[in-house]
């Protein structure tokens, strides 16, 4: 059975496990690597949020919580030229945000959905239901690391939220945690939280999750379309590496 668990949920189009899989399992080699371990692939489960046969049910929107999460993306988002002044109009300002460096390529209802989901996960709605009980499907006693990135981080979280301390140790990458509230959950023993310093979405979605061990800042550029950018640097194979070792001394 598979050591290490992925869940995959950007909140980007729809994607084939194949297709997620070979981007995951190359990146991690690389980021391995260069952070002075082995380049094996690892013996990965996958949990693929963005898989074509997923609709993500997001329920009723609220738009004024909406509108103000695009508009502390866009105060947080990175440009390659002049940004301007901001739009007044919703729909002007998320078309504009789609010409940022995190939000790359997609169009303003692409970027709306996938804030839609961010704040449907936040609070509690029927849309992370799915997705936490997938990944709690997929767990095993043989699963000894979880990696999330973006959504599935946040579902990684908060299925072992609960899960005590034998649980897996859990590393989230990029992931818009809903704000801390209250004292942490009985989760895993070790969570590593790995963050951008230009993550538009974290940076606008304010996460403060409870439980995470240890913080690890980086600055990989990182996109909303991919976790490449996370997984292929220095910084999180050292983090998986260290993971790696340890367990495999236990």
């Amino acid at each position: 059975m598979s050591r290490l668990l992925i869940v995959h949920g950007t909140g980007g189009p729809r994607r084939s496990d194949d297709s997620v899989r070979r981007e995951w399992i190359g990146s991690v080699e690389d980021g391995l690597a260069l952070a002075g371990y082995p380049a094996v692939a690892p013996d990965a489960a996958l949990v693929n949020l963005d898989a074509p046969d997923r609709v993500p049910a997001v329920g009723d929107s609220d738009p004024a919580a909406e509108a103000a999460l695009l508009r502390r993306c866009w105060r947080a988002a990175t440009f390659d030229t002049e940004a301007g002044a901001e739009p007044v109009d919703g729909d002007a300002l998320a078309g504009r945000l789609a010409w940022s460096r995190y939000f790359c390529g997609l169009t303003a209802e692409e970027l709306t959905g996938t804030l839609r989901q961010v704040l449907a996960f936040a609070a509690g709605a029927t849309a992370g239901h799915a997705a936490i009980d997938a990944v709690r499907a997929a767990l095993t006693p043989d699963t000894e690391i979880v990696i999330g990135h973006c959504l599935g981080g946040v579902a990684a979280a908060l299925a072992l939220a609960d899960a005590g301390p034998a649980a897996p140790a859990l590393i989230t990458v990029g992931a818009p945690h809903p704000p801390a509230v209250g004292p942490p959950a009985s989760g895993p023993a070790v969570w590593v939280d790995v963050t951008d310093v230009q993550d538009t979405l974290l940076l606008a979605a304010g996460a403060g999750p409870a439980g995470v061990t240890e913080r690890v800042s980086i600055d990989c550029d990182p996109r909303l379309r991919g976790a490449r950018n996370y997984l292929a640097s220095p910084e999180f194979g050292k983090v998986l590496g260290s993971l790696l070792e340890t367990s495999d001394r236990g």
